[in-house]
């Protein structure tokens, strides 16, 4: 079968509402439709490995870091230290899953590598600004978490967490099998490059090794015009 060519099963394979997303954007034109839904499966592909390598790092590099400043592994239980809603409801929701499947009295480890990449993100957050308690800038950063980061140059935790925060949006995109055509993929991209190098420049290095995410970004332009794209 042509590589661009549209199969008629499609239609039975996806539901309308998914894939009327991308024959939207073509008029109703199927072959069009079919090779931006097949790139966006390239690129989703491509992503995924550098933002499993960035997660990875930035969980473990302030878990550590957290771990030190309080000197337990349930850095969260510590009752000098206070967590917003948000990320709290994160560790009892991690803690509840584990428990779901088994795990009544789950270890801080455990804790930790069932947490989402939201918990992180927000701890590079603000928190409540100008809270005693819940300046996460005062409380978290200053002391601690920036230093999960220590390559990170003159970059402030504001930049830092928008990077993470537009990662994160991504991520879960590309989790739950949304279009990302419309992201701005090549920044995105550069961002986990950027803060992944932070953490450790060798996190970096081993990205760009492997990744392909550069080279399949490039070809959304071949793809369309040919249909020659694997995912």
């Amino acid at each position: 079968m042509d590589a661009g060519a549209a199969p008629d099963g499609l239609d039975g394979l996806l539901s309308q509402a998914r894939f009327d997303r991308y024959l939207n954007r073509y008029n109703g034109n199927r072959t069009l439709a079919l090779r931006l839904y097949t790139w966006n499966l390239a690129a989703s592909s491509a992503l995924w490995g550098p933002i499993n390598i960035l997660e990875i790092a930035v969980r473990n590099a302030i878990h550590d870091k957290l771990v030190e400043r309080t000197g337990r592994g349930d850095w969260w239980a510590d009752t000098r230290f206070r967590l917003c809603r948000n990320e709290q409801e994160a560790i009892n929701s991690a803690v509840s899953t584990l428990q779901r499947r088994g795990t009544q009295d789950p270890n801080s480890d455990q804790i930790v590598a069932a947490t989402s990449f939201g918990l992180w993100v927000g701890l590079t957050g603000a928190g409540i600004a100008r809270d005693r308690l819940l300046s996460y800038e005062t409380t978290l950063w200053q002391p601690r978490v920036q230093h999960a980061f220590p390559h990170r140059g003159d970059r402030r935790r504001k930049y830092i967490h928008a990077c993470l925060d537009d990662i994160r949006v991504l991520r879960n995109r590309i989790a739950h099998h949304e279009p990302i055509y419309r992201s701005p993929l090549e920044t995105i991209y550069n961002d986990i490059l950027e803060i992944t190098a932070m953490i450790h420049p060798d996190a970096r290095g081993f990205i760009e090794s492997h990744s392909r995410a550069h080279e399949v970004i490039g070809q959304q332009r071949d793809a369309l015009t040919t249909g020659e794209i694997k995912f």
